[in-house]
């Protein structure tokens, strides 16, 4: 039989461990309410060293950001871990963007801004009279993209675009008198970005844009719109780059839906041979002389087809290199390298990434067909280039992405501090 009920010593006892418990909890509170990561300071003018009201302050790519105070201070609160991108603007000064690890800060920030040196030397770039008209239709399919996601998103100031072209007119450049705000009706956020520069080389038709995004969440009290944003938001996380690099650190890859391959692409190297080959017979009698008629015959495409450990990927035929993909799938070891603790990009050739879970939009996909793989060619450019446990590359720019990931741009564009719930 239990005995329910408690002597006096044992009563005491158990109050005094309550009262413990009480103590500790109030003592332990605040340690946990400021273990938050947050980052606040104040922004100056570097000129006259007087606070700058109502600047703009925010971690690029996130959802965090705010404008200064009266006094020019500000407090990002609950900020993401690892490096991020704190950027400052204020308008008649030069935008600053800070590297910063909000897990290593330990005193507010005093930030100073310089007034815009191109605007106080007077310094002033030829605009094109009519490059909204001709340009525009090239920017939006560059920035905006022309994924099902990206046809619901609409630029609302597009007129705070410029214009100009390079003496020899092979390079168009674009930039923004204003932060450039889109609105993505597909995900729910509204992005406000600031372009720093956008350049279209028409000789090598390579396209490079950088700036800083603030999202910031539509808000709705349609229950089945906010149910489509978080599908949304799903469909575009998954199979994204981010997605693709959180599960390589984690050593995941397969179990989210990841096949990588190496990729060799080498250049054609052409040499001309007889359309109709010399023959000899086994006394080395000439029977069938070699026509003076030539044709060209790649030696790059010979000898890697010969090789039985590579399987040729087609491209286009005016491209100028033959691609190969080496047979065996690699594993993460051969795609990313631990240092003093931290993982970094390091591979070999190209990655060819495999992404079974989604279908290929019928435009991107070979001859239109709606059940192909999604698939993504990487370059590095940059050796050792790290990524932050969220999955995010801390210098975007140290890789280029072709294929899916290449044709996803603000449609698909997510913060990084977003999480998906099934993950």
């Amino acid at each position: 039989m239990i005995n329910l009920y408690l002597t006096r010593r044992q009563y005491l006892f158990y109050m005094n461990i309550q009262r413990i418990v009480f103590l500790i909890t109030i003592v332990f509170f605040p340690i946990l309410t400021f273990s938050q990561r947050n980052i606040e300071g104040k922004v100056i003018g570097g000129d006259d060293r007087k606070a700058l009201q109502f600047a703009n302050v925010f971690i690029s790519n996130s959802t965090k950001g705010q404008q200064t105070d009266e006094k020019g201070k500000f407090k990002l609160v609950n900020v993401p871990s690892g490096v991020l991108d704190l950027v400052i603007s204020y308008i008649g000064y030069e935008t600053l963007s800070i590297k910063i690890k909000a897990d290593t800060l330990k005193k507010p920030l005093l930030i100073l801004l310089s007034p815009d040196a191109i605007a106080l030397q007077g310094i002033t770039v030829k605009r094109l009279r009519n490059g909204f008209e001709l340009y525009y239709p090239l920017f939006r399919e560059y920035f905006i993209g022309k994924t099902e996601f990206s046809a619901s998103c609409k630029l609302k100031n597009p007129k705070a675009l410029w214009f100009s072209m390079n003496d020899d007119h092979s390079e168009l450049t674009i930039k923004a008198d204003e932060p450039l705000e889109i609105e993505n009706k597909a995900l729910g956020y509204i992005i406000k970005y600031n372009l720093e520069e956008f350049k279209y080389n028409f000789t090598q038709n390579y396209v490079s844009f950088y700036g800083y995004p603030f999202f910031q969440e539509m808000t709705t009290n349609n229950e089945k719109k906010q149910k489509k944003w978080h599908e949304n938001r799903e469909k575009a996380y998954f199979g994204s780059p981010q997605h693709f690099f959180k599960s390589l650190i984690n050593y995941d890859l397969s179990n989210a839906g990841f096949t990588v391959y190496s990729l060799i692409r080498e250049e054609k190297r052409f040499f001309l041979v007889p359309v109709i080959p010399e023959l000899k017979d086994s006394l080395g009698n000439i029977i069938q002389h070699a026509s003076r008629a030539k044709k060209e015959i790649d030696s790059t495409d010979i000898i890697l087809n010969a090789n039985p450990f590579l399987h040729k990927v087609p491209n286009p035929k005016q491209s100028s290199f033959v691609q190969y993909l080496v047979k065996m799938p690699l594993d993460e070891n051969c795609i990313f390298e631990v240092k003093e603790q931290l993982p970094y990009l390091n591979f070999d050739h190209l990655l060819y990434v495999f992404y079974d879970r989604e279908f290929e939009e019928p435009q991107f996909a070979d001859l239109g067909k709606k059940d192909s793989p999604q698939i993504s060619i990487l370059t590095l450019l940059e050796p050792l280039t790290l990524i932050e446990p969220n999955g995010h590359l801390v210098n975007p720019l140290g890789v280029l992405f072709e294929g899916r990931w290449g044709n996803e741009k603000m449609g698909e564009f997510l913060p990084i501090d977003y999480e998906p719930e099934s993950f």
